[in-house]
């Protein structure tokens, strides 16, 4: 359910995949392994109940802000608005604990594939959100 609302956003497993995978260092013997394994834990934590509600509250709020119904100036993305960074360090922390916050801020910051374009979009919640998804079925792919 959660992936056919990304889905109107233009996210797919695959550019979720893509996106995961772009900020990967290992060995390319593993890659396909990593690959496969992320797959497997974004659609197991897309059916979370905690992660698919802060993803869709994350699509909402967005939808609000585009529509002039934040208490603030949603497409200026003010520095004084971390509620959107709360969004993504908590479904980063749902999914994997401490460490996933830390990869939070990795991909964050670097924004790969589908996060960045979502940002270039004006999603203000959206990016960070799918970016503290990744960054926690990242972290998860790695404790095996």
């Amino acid at each position: 359910m959660t992936l056919k609302k990304l889905e109107e956003f233009g996210i797919t497993l695959k550019n979720l995949v893509e996106a995961g995978m772009a900020l990967y260092i290992g060995s390319e013997e593993e890659e396909k392994e990593v690959k496969k394994n992320l797959e497997k834990i974004i659609l197991k934590q897309l059916s979370n109940p905690n992660v698919s509600t802060l993803i869709i509250a994350a699509i909402l709020l967005d939808r609000e802000g585009k529509n002039g119904k934040l208490p603030f100036n949603y497409s200026d993305d003010p520095n004084y608005v971390y509620a959107d960074e709360v969004i993504g360090l908590a479904i980063a922390n749902e999914i994997a604990g401490t460490k996933a916050i830390f990869n939070f801020r990795f991909y964050d910051g670097k924004k790969p594939g589908i996060i960045g374009k979502l940002d270039k979009e004006g999603y203000m919640f959206l990016d960070d959100a799918i970016a503290g998804l990744l960054a926690g079925c990242m972290s998860k792919v790695f404790e095996v």
